[in-house]
C-alpha cells in the first residue's frame, strides 16, 4: 500500500509550486516526497489552487502512464488552465516557460461548455458529454513547470505542480465533425517533431470531455460555462527550450505559430 503524505507535506508540496510561479523561479528539487496516491496529488492541487489568485478557466486532461496507472488504477489526470494565461493565438504567440525548468508545446483540441454540468453527477457517457460541448477549438497547451526533473516523475508528481500547466492558446472555433480525417503536426524550428490524426480514437477527444466532467465534480469544481477542456496532446509531449520556434499546423483548420520565451513573475 502506497504511504500517505501528512498534511503539513501536502501543503509544503503546494506553498513551493505557488511560490515559485508567482516569482517565475525554477525551484532545485521536488519539495519533499512526491504523492504517491491521487487523493494527496489532488489535495496538494487544490491548496494550490485555493491560494493562486486568479480563477480556473479550464482544465487540462493528462496521460497517467505506467506504473502509476496501475498502481492507482486510472489513465487520465486534471490539471487547472487559469483565466488570466488563456490567450487567443496571434502572428506569433508567447509559450511561456521558466529559465530551469521544464516546458513542453503540445497540440490539442479544446473542447468549450456550453453549460454548467451537473454538480453531482460523477459518471458521464460520451453522448452525454458531447451534448454539453458549447464549441470546439484548435489549442496549443503550454506545459511548464518550475522543476526541470518533473517531466520525469510521473503524473502524480506533476498533479500538484498545476498539473504542468503554463497557459492555454487558442486558435480558430471549428466543428467538431471537421476533425475527422485531418492531420495535426508539431515542428520546432522547422523540423518534424510529430504528426497524429486529430481524430484517431473511435471517440476522438470525447472521453477526456467525459473524464473531465466527473472528476472536476468529485473535485468539487464541477465544470460551468464557458470553460475549457484541453483533451490531451495530439502528436506527443515535445520538450522546447526557451527561444525555440513552435509550430502546429492543424491540416488546412490551422496554424498556430509560437516562441519559448521566459515566463514572467505573476502576481
Amino acid at each position: 500500500m502506497s504511504a500517505a503524505l501528512a498534511p503539513a507535506a501536502i501543503a509544503a508540496i503546494a506553498d513551493a509550486f505557488v511560490a515559485a510561479r508567482h516569482a517565475g523561479v525554477a525551484i532545485p528539487a521536488y519539495p519533499g516526497e512526491p504523492p504517491e496516491t491521487l487523493a494527496d496529488a489532488y489535495a496538494a492541487q487544490a491548496l494550490a489552487i485555493d491560494r493562486w489568485p486568479d480563477a480556473i478557466g479550464g482544465w487540462k486532461v493528462a496521460r497517467i502512464n505506467d506504473p502509476w496507472r496501475e498502481r492507482v488504477g486510472e489513465s487520465r489526470y486534471l490539471g487547472p488552465i487559469f483565466a488570466r494565461t488563456i490567450v487567443t493565438a496571434g502572428a506569433v504567440s508567447d509559450v511561456p516557460a521558466y529559465p530551469g525548468g521544464s516546458a513542453a508545446f503540445e497540440a490539442e483540441i479544446g473542447l468549450v461548455l456550453g453549460d454548467d454540468a451537473d454538480p453531482d453527477r460523477r459518471d458521464w457517457s460520451i453522448t452525454d458529454a458531447r451534448a454539453l460541448i458549447g464549441d470546439v477549438r484548435l489549442v496549443v497547451e503550454a506545459a511548464s513547470s518550475a522543476l526541470a526533473t518533473l517531466p520525469t516523475l510521473g503524473a502524480l508528481a506533476a498533479i500538484p505542480a498545476f498539473g504542468n500547466n503554463s497557459g492555454l492558446i487558442l486558435g480558430p472555433s471549428v466543428d467538431l465533425t471537421a476533425l475527422v480525417g485531418k492531420a495535426v503536426e508539431v515542428t520546432i524550428d522547422g523540423a518534424s517533431a510529430g504528426t497524429a490524426l486529430l481524430w484517431a480514437d473511435a471517440d476522438g477527444p470525447l472521453p477526456a470531455l467525459a473524464f473531465a466532467l466527473g472528476q472536476a465534480a468529485a473535485l468539487g469544481r464541477p465544470l460551468k460555462r464557458g470553460q475549457i477542456i484541453s483533451t490531451g496532446a495530439l502528436t506527443g509531449v515535445h520538450k522546447v527550450t526557451i527561444g525555440q520556434h513552435c509550430t502546429a499546423r492543424f491540416g488546412d483548420l490551422a496554424t498556430i505559430d509560437c516562441i519559448v520565451t521566459t515566463r514572467p513573475a505573476e502576481r
